[in-house]
């Protein structure tokens, strides 16, 4: 009986620190959803993850029901996860930023050069395209650059964490770490992209 009742005080401890986890979780996705301006989006969490070791994508609970579309950037508090690539009507699934197949247009902060970040099927970003003659240290923060409409300018993207400066070819080999920590994913932010009906109302204003 001892037992029993230590057992069931263990659980309901247990409940008690993940309620405490998962509202700390989502209080800090509103507070960085109040930064985004006037920007829509939908909270996700995520139901399902790729079995594989490759880090390639996630599924979250939220689809076409509820505005999601394929091509929605993907986000959380702590910077950019990934993108949109396939939707249902509950569900869609995410490519993660560090998929081999991700590439996302993205600028070093501090000196403004832009390149392309891929995905290296691990926890870090190549950091492709930065010319050996551009001003680059590690540690130089590395946000979205807002090209093409998916991404807001100045997201977070990561830090440089290593630079590799070969004898051969015109570019340097940077290696990006994440601002966001793919192991402990759980709750994201899908931001709906403008539609094309809203964009030519832009464009004639």
């Amino acid at each position: 009986r001892l037992l029993q009742q230590l057992q069931e005080k263990e659980i309901l401890l247990n409940k008690s620190r993940e309620a405490l986890a998962t509202n700390a979780s989502l209080r800090r996705l509103l507070e960085f959803k109040k930064t985004l301006d006037q920007q829509q989006s939908v909270a996700a969490t995520i139901v399902g993850k790729d079995p594989s070791t490759m880090y390639r994508s996630v599924i979250i609970d939220r689809g076409a029901n509820s505005g999601v579309t394929k091509g929605d950037p993907v986000v959380n508090s702590e910077g950019v996860v990934g993108q949109v690539f396939a939707v249902t009507p509950n569900y869609a699934k995410v490519l993660l930023a560090i998929a081999p197949s991700s590439a996302i247009d993205v600028l070093l902060q501090k000196s403004r050069v832009r390149g392309i970040l891929k995905g290296n099927g691990t926890l870090t970003y190549r950091l492709e395209y930065i010319l050996k003659t551009a001003e680059v240290e590690e540690q130089d923060h590395v946000v979205t650059a807002g090209y093409g409409g998916v991404f807001p300018t100045g997201l977070q993207v990561g830090v440089v964490s290593k630079i590799i400066k070969k004898s051969r070819g015109m570019f340097h080999e940077i290696e990006v770490t994440p601002s966001v920590d793919y192991q402990k994913l759980e709750n994201l932010l899908i931001l709906e992209q403008p539609k094309s009906s809203e964009i030519g109302k832009m464009e004639q204003n």
